[in-house]
């Protein structure tokens, strides 16, 4: 990896830097795979990062290659240092053209290497493009190579090449164009933004990867709210890649969660100037490290970023990982367009992605429709058959992913920027709408608890259950509970089996399937002791939300109260979550008054835990009076919130 400034450092994209101000990577490095060589042996295409265990390797790699490709190489540089090693060194194809003034005109291939300090020689760039047409020089390249050969000892050229990530990284490298960080004004503009934001936010997070010539690679930051609201919902984590799969010029990935509304909350933000694995392991470090090394529990990716999924397996390897469903879903018009039965075997897929309930099912569907429209030999969609537990809902609903990319209305990647980015956004303009698009969000979610808090949403049935969850969840998940509710009256149940402690139920549920009406079987398992409830169809444990059938069989039972367990603080309205005080430079105006009075607190608070802390009488004394006060307030403070009149224009008000 390369070099990192850490986030309390002072900041100067532009200048060239030195090693003493720098502080070096620590994480673990990516893992290098060996290649060997013999006469027959296919060289790979050169990329950064490749890696070679001396210069007369290095000189033999890039020579092979050249020979392969049909051109001859030669040195257009190289630096010693005072121990006479090479510490830079550029090789290039050897073609020279004669412009109209005569003057000489290099081929632009090459690669530049350098030196690192465990003496290996690392490719920092190669341009593979050359301006002239291949294999006229074979002789010379030939040439070439014996006279680089015998500059080589035999154990040398029996040695194997390393390179980055797996074997297809550079088959893929040609189609991948390195961005560019901090040209055209872009660097000036990150830097005032990052000095800024470090300025009016203790909180504010960033780290930044240098290359070996103290050029910025890649960069990653938080603000203190995001950083707070990670501990709330950072439990499932969206990577968000659009602007670099779609090739805007920001480069942007956004770390993405949900809130307690269901809506998009921002953990951080990264600029990559590459799509390695390299890079991606660097982006990961660095949210682990931001978050306080607390990895999220679930992880979504885009399905063909094969790079990112190699990271995600290195920095988060306890780390549940799916593939996002509407990305691939999105994709799928395009890959099948042609086919004669387009519309038809579109509804097809959809119907078993969406509505096969177990694995077995979806499986058997699938295989229906590979044999019923000859798609054996697709090779994409024997790719996510072959993945399906990476993906397919019916795979993945075991575990709790909050909700996320499930449905066909949910939005894609959960896109924060919306609206603020898009192809021609130049960096620094994303720079300057930054502070506009997280205000505007917090504001919406500023609203969204207004509403919450203070108007309650009728219930839909006279079911007590029902009204359980009126009063304990926010609107807009009280609405997804509606949902299950009315869903309820579809579904009939019967008893499989009785143990009097333990009862099996078949819960029927009419649905419409394509137009057509059909029947869907569940199975639900209910224990009387502690009123434990289990659905085949999953619901709960991937959203959070108690599925019709189980409601069904509660009813049946005549429960009027669910155990807290199924009421998740994650969607609770009447929690103070500290991120929504915390203070930013984009800072929600209504919470203004608040966060001053909590910073004048909190001053107060250190002065006297300083003078408390001397002795352990002290200490003690005012631990036990907190704790006290603390109780006091709580019951204060509840009383004075459902005394308290709001202002109806501000909680009627809606951002579109």
């Amino acid at each position: 990896m390369g070099e990192l400034y850490h986030s309390h450092a002072p900041l100067d994209i532009n200048s060239s830097g030195s090693e003493e101000n720098l502080i070096s990577h620590s994480p673990e490095e990516i893992k290098l795979e060996p290649i060997s060589f013999d006469e027959n042996d296919a060289c790979p295409v050169p990329r950064p990062g490749m890696v070679f265990s001396s210069e007369a390797e290095a000189r033999f790699y890039y020579t092979k290659y050249a020979h392969q490709m049909g051109f001859g190489i030669m040195t257009r540089t190289s630096k010693k240092g005072h121990d006479g090693k090479v510490k830079y060194l550029i090789l290039v194809c050897s073609e020279i053209t004669r412009s109209d003034a005569l003057r000489k005109q290099y081929c632009a291939a090459r690669i530049n290497l350098t030196l690192r300090k465990d003496g290996t020689y690392r490719i920092n760039a190669a341009t593979l493009g050359h301006s002239h047409e291949l294999g006229s020089h074979h002789l010379l390249s030939s040439d070439i190579e014996m006279r680089g050969k015998r500059t080589l000892d035999q154990e040398v050229i029996d040695m194997g090449v390393n390179r980055i990530s797996y074997k297809n990284e550079c088959r893929n490298h040609l189609q991948k164009e390195r961005h560019l960080i901090g040209e055209n004004g872009d660097g000036e503009a990150l830097q005032k933004y990052l000095v800024r934001m470090q300025e009016q936010d203790g909180n504010f997070f960033y780290a930044i990867d240098l290359d070996d010539f103290f050029r910025v690679r890649n960069v990653f930051w938080a603000d203190g709210r995001s950083r707070a609201a990670y501990e709330s919902f950072g439990d499932v984590v969206t990577v968000d890649t659009t602007c670099l799969s779609n090739r805007y010029k920001v480069p942007l990935v956004t770390f993405v969660g949900v809130n307690h509304h269901g809506q998009s909350v921002l953990f951080g933000c990264g600029l990559l100037s590459c799509e390695d694995s390299e890079s991606f392991t660097w982006l990961f470090q660095s949210l682990l490290h931001c978050m306080s090394g607390v990895p999220p529990q679930g992880i979504i990716t885009d399905h063909c970023c094969k790079a990112m999924q190699k990271a995600v397996e290195t920095v988060y390897p306890s780390t549940r990982h799916r593939w996002c469903l509407s990305n691939i879903m999105e994709k799928l018009p395009q890959l099948i367009h042609g086919h004669a039965n387009y519309k038809s075997l579109r509804n097809r897929l959809k119907n078993v992605v969406y509505d096969a309930p177990t694995t077995s099912e979806f499986e058997g569907k699938w295989k229906k429709i590979v044999e019923d429209f000859d798609l054996k030999d697709n090779k994409w969609l024997k790719e996510l058959f072959l993945e399906r537990h990476c993906w397919a809902p019916s795979f993945v609903r075991g575990e709790f992913w909050a909700g996320m990319s499930i449905n066909p209305h949910s939005e894609s990647m959960h896109a924060f920027f919306d609206g603020y980015v898009s192809r021609q956004t130049t960096l620094k303009q994303f720079v300057d709408q930054y502070d506009h698009a997280l205000q505007y969000k917090a504001e919406k979610e500023y609203i969204a608890d207004i509403h919450s808090s203070n108007n309650s949403q009728a219930c839909v049935t006279k079911s007590p259950i029902e009204r359980q969850f009126q009063s304990a969840y926010t609107h807009a998940k009280f609405l997804e509970v509606q949902h299950e509710f009315v869903g309820k009256a579809d579904c009939n149940v019967s008893v499989a089996s009785d143990d009097g402690s333990v009862c099996c139920y078949n819960v029927i549920e009419d649905v419409i399937i394509e137009d057509k009406p059909k029947e869907s079987v569940v199975e639900v398992i209910y224990n009387r002791v502690d009123c434990d409830v289990k659905c085949s169809c999953r619901l709960f444990e991937f959203r959070g939300i108690l599925c019709r059938h189980s409601l069904a069989v509660l009813s049946q039972e005549r429960v009027k109260e669910v155990p807290c367990k199924y009421i998740l603080d994650r969607w609770r309205k009447n929690i103070r979550r500290k991120y929504a005080y915390t203070k930013t430079s984009y800072g929600v105006q209504h919470f203004e008054p608040h966060g001053q009075r909590l910073e004048l607190l909190c001053n107060q608070f250190n002065s006297i835990a300083a003078v408390a802390a001397e002795f352990e009488d002290t200490s003690s004394f005012v631990k036990d009076n907190l704790c006290n006060l603390k109780e006091k307030l709580e019951t204060w403070t509840t009383l004075l919130r459902k005394s308290s009149q709001v202002d109806v224009e501000k909680s009627n008000y809606m951002i579109d």
